[in-house]
């Protein structure tokens, strides 16, 4: 993609704003998100135009103006080709969600961790999904687990509407519960135990760990969400048994599963634990 965009761009920039250039961008449903250095500002339409003609599904080009930050971890886009809008359907697993990538945090790259997570509910289990955002996890464990109750929890009340949005345009989701609100406040209020509890928050998780763990059943499981270097993965393993020790609670078994590449060297990992 990085080549074929530079190679559209062949004799339209000078050879030292072509070596500037940052070929890959990111897709989310029919929008491109591509960073355009501020050397190349001057030359932001030619490049939008040039990624519409890449990808005949690209409708929408957007720039970052920024980077991720702040309480919701969003970033702020500006368009610079193509349609004049931010909302995009994105369709992964036979499911459809609706996001719009400058409000609400998504992570295409996640669509086949969310199934391996799907996958392994089984029979009549409760599950809680903490930060969860537009509804992927509900949604997918939904579809392809066997639970009889998702509850999801998600502060951002943009998010947590496109989460409402996208239970209803997918079928047969009547076990979804999605509840607006701090997890720190709420899930204190359960007067139930949870089989399974996802903290798909990767930059911040540890400190939702106590809550985790009160909000888990005996023999339940919990998958832990974290950004790592390849040779730190057992802190992440510390984090959680150090958090289980500090609440009288017990590894039963544990995996760490890499599931995503997120920078050099580093990793996205998730630290499956059930606990006794």
């Amino acid at each position: 993609m990085a080549t074929y965009l530079k190679h559209i761009l062949t004799g339209q920039l000078p050879a030292e704003e072509l070596a500037m250039l940052v070929g890959s961008y990111d897709v989310v449903g029919d929008i491109a998100i591509a960073i355009i250095p501020e050397a190349l500002l001057h030359r932001e339409q030619l490049i939008g135009d040039a990624i519409l003609q890449s990808n005949i599904r690209i409708k929408v080009v957007l720039k970052r103006s920024g980077i991720y930050g702040g309480e919701f971890r969003t970033i702020p886009l500006q368009l610079i080709a193509g349609e004049a809008r931010k909302e995009t359907e994105v369709k992964e697993f036979g499911l459809s969600y609706m996001v719009n990538p400058e409000s609400t945090y998504f992570s295409v790259r996640s669509g086949s961790e969310r199934k391996r997570v799907a996958s392994l509910v089984t029979e009549d289990e409760t599950v809680l999904v903490l930060f969860s955002g537009i509804a992927p996890y509900p949604l997918m464990i939904s579809k392809y687990g066997k639970a009889r109750k998702i509850i999801g929890i998600e502060k951002n009340p943009e998010a947590h509407q496109y989460g409402l949005k996208n239970v209803l345009r997918n079928k047969k989701m009547d076990n979804i519960e999605l509840c607006l609100g701090d997890v720190s406040e709420v899930v204190p209020k359960f007067t139930f135990r949870f089989d399974r509890v996802i903290m798909p928050l990767p930059q911040r998780a540890e400190e939702f760990l106590p809550l985790a763990i009160m909000a888990l059943k005996k023999e339940g499981t919990i998958h832990y969400y974290q950004m790592q270097k390849a040779d730190c993965f057992r802190e992440s393993v510390e984090q959680v048994t150090e958090a289980l020790h500090r609440e009288n609670r017990k590894v039963q078994s544990l995996d760490v599963i890499r599931c995503g590449h997120c920078g050099p060297k580093t990793y996205r990992i998730c630290v499956d634990v059930t606990v006794c």
